[in-house]
């Protein structure tokens, strides 16, 4: 009868010790989807971060350079003149009047 009630004592705790197990394995799970979703959730901020120091650069590059480019020859055109806000040719323009020189006139 002694030996009955051990190995049913014995029982009792490998059914508890089952039963924790599988609790522990259940926790283990929801962890691990856990980390998975904060994995994805930091990548996600890396590559926002990344994003926004190219934009910050871009932006930091374009108020370093701000009205430079009006100054570059290349977009200058020396043979035109600036008449009524529009480039137009000098031989266009009659410079004495101000009007549009007609050279077929």
């Amino acid at each position: 009868m002694e030996r009955e009630r051990k190995l049913q004592l014995a029982m009792e705790q490998v059914a508890l010790k089952e039963k924790e197990l599988l609790d522990l394995k259940s926790e283990n799970e929801e962890l691990k989807g856990r980390v998975q979703k904060l994995e994805k959730d930091r990548g996600d901020l890396e590559t926002k971060v990344i994003e926004l120091c190219a934009q910050k650069k871009e932006a930091e590059t374009g108020k370093e350079h701000h009205g430079y480019e009006m100054l570059l020859f290349d977009k200058l055109d020396p043979i035109k003149v600036v008449h009524n806000g529009a480039l137009v040719d000098d031989n266009e323009v009659d410079v004495k009047g101000g009007d549009d020189h007609n050279p077929k006139a």
